[in-house]
């Protein structure tokens, strides 16, 4: 008998906490898409990013014009020269690049220059209008036989870009390619392996936004000023080049290009935000996802086993462990997951469903002591007051 009671008394215990859980998920699950989870899961992930260690491959560089750049060689007049950019695109391409991405504004150019035709280059093309309905620039004066991609970042409601897409859905109903996903194939694959636009697209390709995962603030890349590839002019033939074998990024730096904008760690160029999306995109770099199925479920069964596991522990330290070990251990979990994995995770509404089981269990026994204190002492009273009565009605007789 005693054996059945403690059985019921678990299972009571077990199937109030999964209820808990239960709960506490679904109000996870229904308030996912709410402005303040949003922003806590954001913050949660810019403090991860900021704790990272800033870890780039060494095969992206990018090449600033800088403000210095921009007013002695360009005498500081926008839109820039093309004469003078196409002078900065040979001193690059004449380093054997594997691929080079031009992240300038080209619609006002002439066409696009012979001498450039079937070079691995990736020209940036600018979408414009609202995100349902964009429409794309120039790229080259209207070439459309050359290979362009669109710089394809979307800030969130706090204006933070965090985010990017492989391919952007135009008003045209077909599908164009970003600049970071065309210099990835190009460098990979050589130039025909440049996408156009495209009617539709394939199983591995998405125009969903993705997170980007940043490697580290502006100083994680290597960088040249126009001074220093210039300087490459003079550099011996027998001398390895810096830029031979590299994917090459060309754009701006410069204040008055207006093309620096929020990231997690701070404001970046459009040119070094490129570069991160391109380095997480190379073979051997880890896209940054967000918890698959499987990891989810092992989230929520490693809850059911430490629910199960806390029955046998003295609520004191059922308590002290909910409070303090769970947190630690979420964290930990999320910050290996993030580190080694590149996958973003969060397992706080099992504990949190535990954390309120253990409280309400430790306020009803309180309650349940309270009570049996309160009739225990009642009892005593009326045992003493019989006492006292009892003794008086002796001495009576006496």
């Amino acid at each position: 008998m005693r054996e059945r009671s403690t059985l019921r008394k678990f299972w009571r215990y077990f199937g109030i906490g999964l209820c808990w859980m239960a709960l506490t998920s679904g109000i996870h699950e229904l308030t996912l898409q709410s402005w303040l989870v949003k922003r806590l899961e954001t913050a949660n992930l810019d403090a991860l990013f900021s704790g990272k260690q800033a870890k780039v491959s060494p095969d992206v560089v990018v090449v600033s014009i800088t403000d210095h750049d921009y007013q002695t060689a360009f005498g500081g007049n926008s839109p820039l020269s093309p004469d003078k950019l196409m002078e900065l695109i040979d001193v690059i391409l004449a380093g054997d690049p594997r691929a080079l991405g031009v992240d300038f504004d080209t619609s006002a150019w002439s066409g696009p220059p012979a001498r450039y035709a079937g070079k691995p280059i990736v020209w940036a093309r600018e979408a414009v209008g609202e995100a349902q309905s964009l429409s794309m620039g120039k790229v080259l004066g209207g070439a459309e036989n050359v290979c362009f991609g669109v710089p394809a970042y979307f800030p969130d409601e706090d204006g933070i870009v965090r985010e990017y897409k492989e391919f952007i859905h135009g008003a045209d109903h077909r599908y164009y390619p970003s600049l970071a996903f065309n210099l990835v194939e190009v460098s990979l694959h050589g130039a025909p392996a440049c996408r156009g636009a495209l009617p539709g697209l394939e199983r591995n390709q998405s125009a969903a936004a993705q997170k980007v995962n940043f490697r580290g603030p502006r100083n994680a890349f290597d960088h040249l000023s126009i001074d220093a590839l210039l300087s490459l002019k003079d550099l011996p033939r027998s001398a390895v080049h810096p830029l031979r074998g590299k994917i090459v990024l060309l754009g701006g730096a410069y204040h008055a290009a207006r093309d620096a904008y929020p990231t997690p760690f701070r404001y970046l160029d459009g040119v070094d935000i490129i570069a991160n999306t391109v380095d997480m995109n190379l073979p051997g770099n880890k896209e940054l996802r967000d918890m698959p199925l499987w990891l989810n479920i092992a989230g929520y069964l490693e809850g059911v086993v430490l629910l199960a596991g806390l029955y046998f522990v003295p609520r004191t330290w059922s308590l002290f462990i909910c409070v303090l070990l769970g947190p630690i251990y979420a964290l930990l979990v999320d910050w290996l997951a993030f580190q080694y994995a590149a996958t973003f995770v969060s397992f706080v509404p099992c504990f949190v469903g535990i954390l309120i089981h253990e409280i309400v269990g430790h306020t009803t026994e309180r309650r349940r002591l309270q009570k049996e204190n309160s009739q225990l002492h009642e009892q005593i009273s009326h045992l003493r007051a019989a006492a006292t009565s009892s003794s008086t009605h002796s001495h009576g007789r006496g």
